[in-house]
């Protein structure tokens, strides 16, 4: 699967037409069994499928390379704050060294002033004013100090050395970082051309679908009121024998109430979207780091996105089925802000991605999820509805509160 962070469509036949009884129903259903067998409006669905799945495609590489992009650039950065660091050991190290070398000189000079041949320090102590003994003494330990200077010295020098050859290895790095990252800059600006191109023939072929018929108001809108209420949610799922693995504080029926409410307030149907949950969750057994709903996992990914909440995990979800749903969806217009956990944690940023999402109006009913929209797998749209209608057969009689 993939579902990346890169107005119901009502054509044909209306919601009306699909509810009515009796004879008219039959000849509506007959009506549509035409349009489905069309070779137009099958080719139609299967060119709108292809040319969807083609643009998620080309949306999962961009993203991916951005990804890269982004990886490199901090890597660049904390490459160019080591060597800094570097630079500053090795001015450090070098201060040393013209210490100690100083410290030799001075020596030097002082053996030099004191008449000796500069190989020992007895001879600048040699003389009446000392005694024999002392003068040994003395001479042992400035040899000693001598001798402790030089291993330091040299120490010192070695470490320089060090310094300079991780120095060096570091810009090494870093040129070799910088010459990577221009390669990605490259990539992305063909990949953003490849994605254009792709989005672009998504929607002709989305335009011609709605010309000709192909698309109409059955397949469950994902916009609109709820059917169902959390209490008859939680009436069916207690029912499953699922195994729920929640983050501590948190329950299902909670989550059955946030999905209503979340929905409610963007005018989502958060039972529909509830259903959704318990398929990428296997009902609520494997939903890590308040992920309800597949946001950042694909197909080769290890790991999908964390949302510190559990509301936050289904805002997320709730907003992302609000884009797919309506072309027409605004930030500005949300109940709530764009997720900053999804969309971008800058507000203005968050909300410009949310505005050119790229699969805007995509998918209007859940029959057309899957193929890419919000996950490869063609069945998904399938698997969505089926859990949601035993949902609803389940809680026939069942009171709403």
């Amino acid at each position: 699967m993939c579902r990346r962070r890169l107005g119901v469509l009502l054509v044909g036949m209306t919601v009306a037409m699909f509810l009515a009884a009796g004879p008219a129903a039959t000849k509506v259903g007959a009506q549509e069994a035409l349009i489905e067998a069309d070779p137009l409006v099958v080719k139609a669905r299967a060119d709108l499928q292809a040319t969807q799945a083609a643009a998620h495609v080309a949306a999962a590489d961009l993203e991916r390379t951005t990804e890269q992009r982004d990886a490199v650039q901090a890597d660049i950065v904390k490459h160019q704050t080591e060597i800094g660091d570097l630079e500053q050991q090795r001015t450090d190290l070098a201060t040393q060294v013209d210490g100690l070398l100083q410290n030799v000189r001075a020596r030097a000079a002082a053996l030099y002033v004191a008449g000796g041949d500069g190989t020992t320090f007895l001879d600048m102590l040699t003389g009446p004013v000392l005694e024999a003994a002392r003068r040994k003494e003395l001479g042992d330990a400035a040899a000693r100090n001598d001798r402790a200077t030089m291993r330091q010295l040299k120490e010192t020098r070695r470490q320089l050395g060090l310094v300079q050859d991780h120095l060096r290895n570091e810009q090494t790095n870093l040129e070799s970082q910088h010459a990577s990252l221009n390669d990605l800059l490259g990539r992305l600006e063909q990949q953003r051309v490849i994605l254009d191109q792709r989005v672009a023939a998504a929607n002709a072929a989305l335009k011609r679908a709605r010309e000709i018929g192909a698309l109409h108001a059955a397949g469950e809108p994902i916009m609109g009121p709820a059917t169902l209420s959390a209490a008859q949610m939680m009436a069916w799922y207690n029912a499953q024998g699922y195994r729920p693995r929640l983050s501590a504080g948190v329950t299902v029926t909670q989550l059955a109430q946030m999905f209503i409410q979340e929905g409610s307030d963007e005018g989502v149907r958060g039972d529909f979207a509830f259903a959704q949950a318990i398929i990428e969750s296997g009902g609520f057994s494997a939903a890590p780091a308040n992920n309800y709903s597949g946001l950042g996992w694909c197909d080769s990914c290890s790991r999908g996105t964390s949302f510190p909440t559990p509301r936050d995990g289904i805002r997320a979800q709730i907003q992302l089925l609000l884009n797919y749903a309506n072309p027409y969806s605004r930030a500005s217009q949300l109940h709530h802000p764009p997720s900053p956990y999804w969309w971008d944690s800058d507000p203005v940023k968050a909300a410009r991605y949310f505005d050119t999402y790229f699969a805007k109006g995509w998918a209007p009913t859940w029959s057309d999820m899957g193929h890419g929209n919000w996950a490869t797998d063609p069945k998904y749209a399938g698997k969505g509805i089926g859990v949601y209608r035993r949902m609803v057969a389940f809680t026939q009689g069942v009171p709403a509160a």
